[in-house]
């Protein structure tokens, strides 16, 4: 038998539709096989960079955890040796057991002239060896500064092992340089705790000092030996430059490249690395892409076998046809039908509505997921697709006959309910699908919550035609999107004039910004400890010459939308910073930074220009921003702020605990400080549950070095719990509603005559 795509040239010559068909799908396939492949590849280079990045984060805070154990020795043993009386010798202070530690290997005192005076380690009393040579007692000699040294991995004289040894100087009873103390330790604890994590991976661990030099290593193979001298790497150019980051590395004795993460150490000379080998990180890529390449294959088989058959029988070419018809009226995610099908669905409807004496009335819902781009950005798109898919099911699954639902795109959703115009039935059947959407979805070993919002319009009584109703519908969505997201509403005519009203506003705001009539407010920040005003947080306000005072959510939002808050954000900053400069020295301003400022480019050149132009100091500045920032771009932001932090300035996380994941947060950016939402504070007094979760921030904030701001004081009680839970800084009407720029100055100087405004 004579398989008729040997004449297959002659086939794609005539367009035959079975065989195009087969081609084009045969070729999308084998792309989509190679899409995917390179996906898998980008996403398990971007896990690898994740993973590396955090395992860095944990191995600075072990490592910078003994250095602190370690240093506390010495200054102990420093402060025995200079007020010890004369009857206590160098030995019983090296041996004393305050000094005992699994940490350190050796603790030694050496005189000013680089003679072991004493050691817990051998015999006792140890023989007078000499260490004068040594660049832990060298460096002390050559520099009167007093800091903790950490020297290069050496052989004890009087241990005999190989240690890392940290020394400080210490001073004699004439004041002069006196000796060294010293203590050693074993280079393998930095890098112990790695046996304990499993990475999932085989990773290796190294900690550098600034000058190229491996202090301590450990991990799976590849990594670098200890006292090896990376200076001719790759590796240690990052290091000389100061830059933190990851990058892919040639090993230098020829082996496998490794992607390499190296992060600083905060205050400290050294350096912590993580490597991953490269051919690791694709290793489970290659596997799925071998899967892929079978299917495939298997596929185009099929491919093949399916155009035969088409071809052979011609009699089965319309069935085919319509095949192909349901699939392009067909959401290939969800299968449900896409948004051609439901727009000629509804002009159907529409149109008999027209021709007809009594119309039979129906209902057009708009349904959006809350919170849906998070869950792409934070566990990826093909989490983001399942959960669509499990959304679709659900509301499936709720539906009547005669109902028809549709995915328009993205996140949107679309239900046409014929029959249905009673607001009582429409309102409980909204709330049947916020209830349905409302418990989590289990997708991809994630419990994930996606709320939803509802938009409705009845035909015909909200619109004529289809285009009517789509854009009522849509209306209602917007001014629930705009509102509370998760609830429902239905189209009113007013949103309409709402929509025309918010364009007036924007033609409004512009002209307001070109005559100069936006000014900033201030409102004083109270430190709880001196009771003296810490600074002020700068806030817009618009004063419209006809509406009068503009909320500022409403026209901040407005500028947010038309792209003008780029304008406002630069004239805030500069204003602020300017009328700054006059204060009195150490007050400092604190400005709100807009998400939006974050997408556009320069924003960390125009926040140095702006302190260049005022002459404020940079340590005078603090930016606010929210958690959503975050939550929006949270890589890309992250670089925006350490580049702004860079510049010497200040930022603190505004509203925190609102969001959903501020305390990820705070591991990845040091924030210098937090503010207590005011939806906390409120509750002060009320009950033990917000009185817990305030101490919780404040405790939090002050493990990790940060401070605490509270913000809307109102009463005397809850200054007084704020104080006594140990709050840094306060700020609310119980201290003073934002002023205009003019009243600044008075209430500083009527603050610090008579410690309150209450005046």
């Amino acid at each position: 038998m004579t398989l008729r795509l040997m004449h297959f040239p002659r086939f794609l010559a005539q367009r035959r539709s079975s065989v195009v068909i087969g081609l084009l799908v045969v070729v999308l396939l084998w792309i989509g096989v190679a899409v995917k492949h390179r996906g898998d590849l980008r996403d398990a280079q971007q896990d690898t960079e994740r993973t590396n990045h955090n395992f860095a984060m944990v191995f600075e805070e072990n490592v910078l955890r003994s250095i602190g154990e370690i240093d506390k020795a010495l200054l102990y043993m420093r402060r025995s040796i200079e007020t010890r009386s004369r009857s206590e010798d160098y030995g019983t202070i090296a041996n004393t057991t305050d000094l005992l530690s699994e940490i350190i290997v050796q603790v030694a005192i050496i005189d000013a002239k680089g003679i072991m005076r004493a050691t817990n380690v051998g015999p006792q009393p140890p023989p007078p060896t000499d260490l004068s040579d040594r660049e832990h007692f060298r460096i002390h000699i050559e520099s009167p500064e007093d800091r903790l040294f950490i020297s290069r991995p050496v052989i004890g004289r009087a241990s005999g092992r190989v240690s890392v040894q940290f020394s400080r100087r210490f001073l004699g009873v004439d004041g002069r340089f006196g000796g060294v103390v010293v203590a050693s330790l074993n280079p393998s604890h930095l890098t112990r705790f790695y046996d304990k994590i499993d990475l999932g991976s085989p990773a290796s661990i190294s900690l550098i000092g600034s000058d190229g030099v491996v202090r301590s290593s450990g991990g799976v193979g590849g990594g670098f030996a200890v006292g090896a001298d990376l200076t001719r790497t790759e590796l240690y150019e990052k290091i000389r430059t100061r830059r933190s980051g990851t990058f892919e590395m040639e090993s230098p004795d020829g082996a496998e490249g490794r992607l390499v993460t190296v992060r600083n150490v905060r205050d400290q000379p050294l350096w912590v690395s993580v490597s991953v080998p490269r051919n690791d990180i694709s290793k489970d890529a290659r596997a799925t892409l071998r899967m892929d390449a079978l299917v495939a294959a298997i596929l185009t088989l099929l491919v093949g076998v399916a155009v035969e058959t088409l071809l052979r029988i011609e009699a089965k070419r319309s069935e085919a046809e319509a095949h192909v018809a349901r699939l392009a009226s067909q959401d290939p995610l969800t299968d449900l039908p896409n948004r051609r099908v439901f727009r000629a669905t509804l002009e159907t409807f529409a149109e008999a509505g027209r021709s007809s004496a009594d119309p039979e009335p129906y209902a057009v819902l708009f349904l959006d997921l809350d919170r849906f781009k998070l869950v792409n950005d934070t566990l990826g798109h093909k989490v983001g697709d399942s959960l669509l898919q499990a959304v679709g099911g659900r509301l499936g699954g709720m539906l009547e006959d005669g109902q028809l639902l549709a995915r328009l795109g993205g996140d949107e959703f679309a239900i046409l309910a014929p029959g249905l115009a009673d607001r009582a039935v429409l309102d409980a059947l909204a709330r049947r699908i916020i209830e349905v959407i409302a418990p989590p979805f289990e997708v991809g070993g994630h419990q994930i919550r996606a709320g939803v919002s509802v938009g409705i319009a009845v035909g015909p009584a909200d619109g004529a035609s289809a285009d009517d109703i789509l854009i009522a519908a849509d209306l209602a969505l917007y001014a629930v999107k705009a509102s509370y997201r998760g609830t429902h509403l239905f189209y009113a005519r007013h949103m309409s004039e709402g929509l025309e009203e918010r364009r007036q506003l924007e033609s409004d705001l512009r002209r307001a910004i070109e005559r100069n009539e936006l000014e900033i407010h201030y409102q004083p920040s109270i430190a709880l400890q001196t009771g003296q005003i810490a600074g002020f947080e700068a806030l817009a306000r618009w004063t419209h010459p006809v509406r009068g005072s503009i909320p500022p959510s409403l026209f901040i939002s407005i500028a947010e939308d038309c792209g003008l808050i780029h304008t406002i954000g630069e004239w805030a900053l500069t204003e602020a910073c300017r009328q700054a400069a006059t204060w009195p020295h150490g007050l400092k301003v604190a400005v709100n930074l807009s998400p939006v400022q974050f997408a556009g480019p320069g924003l960390v050149g125009m926040v140095g220009g702006v302190l260049a132009r005022t002459g404020l100091p940079a340590g005078r500045l603090e930016l606010e921003i929210t958690e959503q920032m975050l939550l929006e771009s949270s890589e890309q932001t992250l670089a925006i702020l350490r580049d702004l932090k860079a510049l010497g300035l200040h930022i603190a996380m505004d509203d925190f605990g609102t969001g959903y994941s501020s305390l990820n947060y705070l591991r990845s950016f040091p924030f210098d400080r937090i503010k207590v939402d005011r939806s906390f504070v409120t509750g002060l007094g009320t009950g033990a549950q917000h009185t817990a979760i305030v101490r919780a921030v404040i405790d939090i904030a002050r493990n990790l070095g940060m401070r605490t701001t509270a913000e809307g004081i109102e009463t005397p009680e809850q200054h007084r719990q704020l104080a006594a839970l140990g709050c840094d800084e306060v700020q609310g009407y119980l201290f003073s509603r934002p002023v205009p720029v003019a009243e600044v100055r008075p209430l500083i100087a009527r603050w610090r005559v008579n410690g309150s405004l209450a005046a």
